[in-house]
């Protein structure tokens, strides 16, 4: 066997397989380097590198066959068996280098066939701007291609002359034509997502170098005739002076003339000096896409503690707490973003003085530069979809449907608009309307979990329950932490009564490594206990999601189960427990409003009037940091709080007045049972009615896509009360005889429900004698 091995070692040797195979692997690495040179520089069609690889690789087969029929001296001939072999090797390089290219081409002729046939000429000076491509080999930096982009955007859009389409409306139409904003761009496909856009040139370009040295690179393509219009070239350290100077040398190419200095601010002013927090802004605004607002709320968070001057970060995140109802921390964010106002951009100073009127309650005036912004920026979608926002809460609906028909009319994969659309035909009635609709959506962001989401509301407001409860289940499915697939998982149970059945459907993703989710699915469970009246078990289940929320160590999590478990406990007039909740609450999030109202409320039910008085003396000594624009907001708040003091000490017609005056400031949008029984005592009963009709409840609802049961139950209740001090003694018996079905012997437990049975019963035989 030893003899047999040092023979084949022998003729290995003598063939030189060893040393052929050496300076093969060499030569092909020399050769893979030079490809991915080329392409990374003079944007050559990836595919082709792809098939020389392909190439080299079956190649060191034939070489080593080659090497060992033909490594001895003298003249060989080609055998039968060297001939076949060398055969079927040039049969799957060739079969394999037709694969290749042709899964390309394919791919490229698919995509070209999903976009739009024809679309408006933006005219003379518009230009279309993709991400660069990031040719650094650092993966930590392909954002920056998009980042890029989004610089070139702000800092060419300063000039008036200059149209651009924006990077966000751009990566739109390359998600439909099939590609991710990460993947090289082929050319051809490039030219074809420009040209849909509606602008006559384009700029592409790559990003390349290493370590604190970068270079960039960019062409200006006109689209009419795929000519280069210019190719220039910047070499630094500082990213954002690289930007201000190709800005500086292509704008004149646009506009077909100099460009004045003062036209092109640098655009470092404009944003952010700091690449890291520019880059946590773009992360921020991926999460916002993709609807994960805690994800967002993190990244812009970052962003402005990198950068406190950061304006249109400050914008984002305050814009992000008011949706999480976040009144007072989103108050601050907005006061900052205003504060720093004069150092951005015209587009982000115009949505800053839009979005500050909008939450500021002056509609006339957020609409009015939500008009200014988009008679300067025609493309910008966002604008167009908060206009639409403020149309709706303004009941203007057919200015609304027709600002979203407007976006989609310039931009027809905009997806955003297609949903929004869908809710309202659904809401109107029109069935067919709302299912294409959705459908449209759910083609144009696949992969998402959102549009599942959207659809499974769809269906369940057109009557397809279980088809809406399965399109839900995709949602979760797609995406593990899509906290909101869960909530309205759960809600479809609940609204069908079937706790058990939504106790069982979440369980299933208990084990889930998410841990968004797996701290959520234990509070929906403790809601479905709540529902059917085991308000006890509800309490565990709620402080069981506050002990995940810790083991995961997310205060932000934990937080929301604390304060179902201080609102829960307050029902149950487990007051020191409530107090504790509150005060672990206040201390993570000082601007916590629900904690403060829990707080507050919690020391009027136990008969601690001077201390509510103490409470909000403090309160009212420390608005300082409260923006100009927020202190008609910030006092008609406190005029709340003098109403709930008045009903504590016993008087109810004085109550009510301090949180009517609130309610014309719009200060306070909650509407708590307080309100609601002074309005009774006083013989109110029809205005307590109406009040409970659009309740968003005793205790703030932080998510309309979550239920929470002691919030509806309380509107039974109220709505019951109401209804008896009214004289409408059917309706008040039917309420309080349904919150008995649904909440049992249970209500004994609440305070504030605990006479349900002797109501209904003294009413009962009321009605009988």
């Amino acid at each position: 066997m030893s003899d047999r091995l040092q023979g084949w070692t022998a003729q290995l040797k003598e063939r030189h397989i060893f040393r052929t195979a050496v300076l093969y692997i060499g030569g092909a690495w020399i050769v893979a380097q030079v490809g991915d040179f080329t392409i990374q520089n003079y944007e050559v069609d990836r595919r082709y590198l792809d098939v020389v690889l392909y190439l080299l690789t079956v190649g060191l087969p034939v070489t080593l066959i080659i090497a060992w029929h033909h490594g001895p001296k003298g003249t060989q001939k080609v055998k039968r068996s060297e001939a076949a072999l060398l055969a079927t090797l040039g049969v799957v390089a060739a079969v394999g280098s037709v694969l290749l290219l042709g899964r390309a081409s394919r791919a490229q002729e698919r995509a070209a066939i999903l976009l739009p046939a024809t679309t408006t000429d933006l005219g003379e000076g518009s230009v279309a701007i993709l991400p660069l491509s990031n040719n650094t080999g650092a993966d930590s930096l392909d954002w920056l291609g998009t980042g890029l982009a989004d610089m070139l955007t702000t800092n060419l859009a300063q000039i008036p002359t200059v149209r651009v389409v924006g990077v966000e409306r751009l990566l739109d139409l390359m998600r439909r034509a099939g590609t991710e904003e990460s993947d090289r761009i082929p050319e051809q496909l490039a030219l074809n997502i420009a040209s849909a856009s509606g602008a006559r040139t384009l700029v592409r370009g790559a990003i390349a170098g290493g370590g604190s040295r970068l270079r960039m690179d960019l062409r200006l393509i006109d689209l009419g005739n795929g000519t280069i219009l210019a190719a220039e070239q910047a070499t630094g350290e500082d990213v954002f002076a690289l930007v201000d100077e190709l800005s500086r040398r292509l704008s004149p190419r646009l506009v077909g003339g100099a460009v004045q200095p003062t036209e092109l601010t640098p655009v470092a002013q404009l944003a952010t000096g700091s690449l890291e927090a520019f880059r946590e802004y773009r992360e921020g605004i991926q999460a916002e896409r993709r609807f994960l607002p805690e994800e967002a709320e993190e990244h812009f968070r970052r962003a402005v503690q990198i950068d406190s001057t950061f304006a249109v970060a400050w914008l984002r995140l305050g814009l992000n707490l008011f949706q999480q109802q976040n009144v007072a921390e989103a108050s601050e964010a907005m006061a900052q973003a205003e504060r720093f106002i004069e150092g951005t951009s015209e587009r982000d100073r115009l949505m800053i003085e839009a979005l500050l009127a909008y939450i500021g309650f002056d509609v006339q005036a957020a609409e009015a530069k939500f008009d200014e912004l988009i008679a300067r920026y025609p493309d910008d979608r966002e604008a167009r979809t908060w206009l639409a926002i403020v149309y709706g809460q303004s009941d203007r609906q057919e200015d609304r449907r027709r600002t979203l028909e407007d976006i989609i009319r310039l931009d027809p994969f905009y997806a955003p608009a297609y949903n929004e659309l869908a809710y309202i035909s659904a809401y109107a009635g029109d069935s067919a309307a709302a299912d294409s609709l959705s459908l449209r959506y759910l083609e144009l962001e696949p992969g998402q979990a959102n549009p599942y989401d959207s659809r499974g509301e769809i269906l369940e407001l057109t009557g397809r329950q279980e088809e809406g409860r399965e399109a839900f289940r995709e949602a979760v499915m797609v995406d593990k932490g899509f906290t909101v697939g869960y909530m309205h998982l759960a809600r479809s149970y609940f609204r069908a009564g079937d706790m058990p059945g939504a106790r069982a459907e979440l369980a299933t993703f208990l084990a889930t490594d998410d841990p968004d989710a797996s701290v959520w699915v234990r509070l929906l469970s403790a809601d479905a206990y709540v529902a059917e009246g085991r308000y006890l078990d509800g309490l565990e289940g709620y402080r069981q999601a506050a002990e995940r929320a810790s083991e995961l160590e997310r205060a932000d999590l934990r937080l929301i189960a604390l304060l179902d478990v201080g609102h829960l406990a307050v029902a149950l007039q487990d007051f020191e427990r409530a107090r504790a909740s509150y005060d672990e609450v206040r201390t993570m999030d000082p601007y916590s409003q629900e904690a403060f109202f829990g707080s507050f409320r919690t020391m009027g039910i136990q008969g601690q009037v001077e201390q509510m008085r103490a409470t909000r003396e403090a309160v009212a000594g420390n608005l300082s940091w409260v923006p100009e624009s927020f202190r008609e907001i910030a006092r008609t708040s406190l005029l709340f709080t003098d109403g709930l003091i008045a009903f504590y000490e016993g008087d109810p017609e004085l109550s009510v007045e301090l949180m009517e005056e609130s309610r014309r400031g719009f200060g306070m949008q909650y509407i708590f049972r307080e309100e609601i029984e002074a309005l009774i005592s006083i013989g109110r009963a029809e205005d307590a009615l109406h009040r409970v009709r659009r309740m968003s409840g005793a205790l703030a609802i932080r998510s309309s896509a979550r239920v929470l049961p002691l919030v509806q139950h309380g509107r039974v209740y109220w709505s019951a009360r109401a209804s008896e001090g009214a004289g409408d003694t059917e309706a008040a018996i039917d309420g309080y005889d349904r919150l008995h079905r649904i909440a049992g012997d249970g209500l004994r437990l609440i305070s504030w429900m605990a006479d349900t049975e002797e109501r209904l019963e003294r009413m009962r035989q009321a009605e009988g004698s």
